[in-house]
């Protein structure tokens, strides 16, 4: 074949594939459908509405702050990443038909400006892939946030009112939980584990020894896991931390509380009694609690705390 005739069927191949581009356009597709979930202009957003078959969360903004239903202020941060979150968001992968939404989370959200609905879909996931489904649309979104590959977008588009308070310091459900250690006083240190299943075996990390779980009451270790759920501290004291740790008086936990989540979440919780004047009495109702790295101790209510400050025979069933 001589060279005018191989010049000539390259330029008809390339004739045929740019025909096929601009007939067929896979990725005009793609950026058309993405340009569909994103949110734009978040800055004018001033209501959004979460909800799934548990929980309804709606957060209006007025001026520069956001309110929970108008009424409580919330967590700026918990916002911001939403709102961050919605904005540049990106198609993984395109699902054709009527996702398969058993056995999974879904939510309903919608992003407002005044009385208009700028952005509207159900988020779906089974915890570790998201499905973003507008509605009326042919097609549903896998969806990830680059940059982000750690990033629960579950967590960020949660339905979950305690989600979006000011003051928040845990909110695990009990299935979230992997481990609870306790360090009550003088006592001996004890853990709980659980696994994915959901059982719990109970341990004595300082002789490395393991309690056999019909030793214990079933109910009062899975009640334990239910109190770690919306622990709020009511303010920043001022207090370094590094003061609770020298000589004196206040200066001897109460307790040593860690926790730790699936996703890889740790809190630590030192617990310390709070005086109200140099010399006199504990406060009966508030602790301070030094909590994971903050330079400043915070006040907690005793609500939060007693149930988890008590000691391993609690735990054992027939009080033995």
């Amino acid at each position: 074949m001589n060279r005018r005739g191989t010049i000539g069927i390259i330029v008809s191949v390339m004739l045929i594939i740019a025909l096929v581009l601009v007939f067929t356009d896979p990725w005009s597709t793609l950026h058309r459908d993405s340009r569909k979930l994103l949110l734009n202009h978040p800055a004018e957003v001033d209501r959004i509405f979460l909800s799934d078959g548990y929980d309804t969360t709606l957060l209006v903004r007025q001026d520069s702050d956001w309110l929970l239903s108008g009424r409580e202020r919330v967590n700026p941060v918990a916002v911001e990443n939403l709102l961050f979150a919605a904005e540049r968001i990106r198609i993984s992968s395109i699902l054709t038909g009527e996702p398969d939404a058993e056995g999974k989370s879904v939510r309903r959200i919608r992003f407002y400006s005044g009385n208009e609905v700028v952005l509207e879909y159900d988020f779906i996931t089974d915890g570790t892939r998201y499905l973003v489904s507008p509605p009326g649309s042919e097609r549903s979104y896998y969806v990830s946030l680059p940059g982000y590959p750690g990033l629960d977008l579950d967590r960020v588009f949660s339905s979950g009112p305690n989600h979006y308070r000011e003051h928040l310091l845990i909110d695990l459900l009990p299935s979230e939980i992997s481990l609870i250690e306790v360090e009550a006083g003088d006592g001996e240190p004890f853990r709980f584990t659980q696994d994915p299943r959901g059982d719990i075996r109970c341990l004595l990390p300082e002789s490395d020894s393991v309690i056999p779980f019909s030793r214990l009451d079933t109910l009062a270790v899975r009640l334990l896991f239910s109190y770690f759920t919306n622990i709020r501290y009511e303010r920043a004291t001022g207090i370094p931390v590094s003061r609770l740790t020298g000589t004196g008086p206040g200066t001897t936990p109460l307790a040593r509380l860690r926790v730790e989540s699936r996703r890889g979440e740790k809190h630590i919780l030192r617990i310390y009694p709070l005086y109200r004047d140099q010399g006199g009495e504990p406060d009966m109702f508030r602790a301070l609690v030094a909590y994971n790295d903050r330079p400043e101790a915070l006040v907690v209510n005793y609500i939060y705390l007693d149930v988890l400050m008590r000691d391993l025979p609690r735990y054992f069933a027939n009080g033995e």
